[in-house]
C-alpha cells in the first residue's frame, strides 16, 4: 500500500497527542502546514519503514514546534507504517541529545485528489 496522501501529523506532548499540522505525502515529497510552521522535504518507504528529512520553518513567536526558538531547522523521522498509521520518532538534525526526541505518529486522512485533465 502507498503512503501517498494526505495525513494529520502529531506529537505526543504532555497532555496527550497534539495536532500539529496536515501533511501531504506523494511520490517522495513531503509537505506540511499549520498554525504556526509550515515544512518541505523528502522521504522513502522500504518495506513497513518510513523516513524522512524535514525543513521546518515557524512564523509563531509564542507557540514553538520541537521546543526550538529557531526560525528554520531540521528533522529526520523514523518509523514504522502500517497502512492508515506510520508512528515513531522525530529528532532535530545535528543533536546529540534525547531531549531533542519525540514521539510522532501521522494519521491518515484522505486520499490525495486527482488531478483534472484539460
Amino acid at each position: 500500500m502507498s503512503v501517498n496522501g494526505i495525513w494529520i501529523f502529531e506529537i505526543a506532548g504532555i497532555y496527550g497527542w497534539e495536532r500539529i499540522s496536515t501533511t501531504f505525502l506523494e511520490k517522495g515529497r513531503y509537505l506540511s502546514g499549520g498554525a504556526i510552521m509550515f515544512s518541505h522535504g523528502v522521504y522513502t518507504v522500504k518495506g513497513k519503514k518510513f523516513s524522512a528529512h524535514v525543513d521546518v520553518t515557524q512564523h509563531n513567536d509564542k507557540q514553538t514546534v520541537f521546543g526550538e526558538k529557531r526560525r528554520t531547522f531540521s528533522v529526520e523521522l523514523t518509523a514504522k507504517y502500517k497502512e492508515d498509521k506510520i508512528e515513531g520518532k522525530a529528532r532535530l538534525k545535528g543533536s546529540k541529545s534525547t531531549v531533542a526526541e519525540y514521539k510522532f505518529r501521522l494519521l491518515r486522512l484522505a486520499p490525495l485528489p486527482a488531478i483534472p485533465k484539460k
